[in-house]
């Protein structure tokens, strides 16, 4: 699995709004996403990212962390 996080934050300038989430067409499902939440967390804690909203679902009950926006800092 590609590292989600990664790719989103590297692909951005600094100072820049991006998103995170997952891609069905790379098997990325929502329960594998959620630790790319975490890891979005941690690179908030240490100041690369600003998470600007983390968006749920409702369908399923779960209310899974489906997307995430965040501004790249560093």
């Amino acid at each position: 699995m590609r590292d989600i996080a990664k790719v989103a934050y590297e692909s951005l300038a600094v100072g820049s709004v991006g998103f995170m989430q997952p891609d069905a067409k790379k098997g990325e499902t929502l329960e594998d996403f959620q630790t790319v939440v975490d890891t979005a967390d941690e690179m908030e804690s240490e100041g690369l990212i600003l998470i600007l909203d983390k968006h749920r679902e409702s369908y399923s009950g779960n209310r899974f962390i489906v997307m995430i926006q965040f501004r790249r800092l560093v």
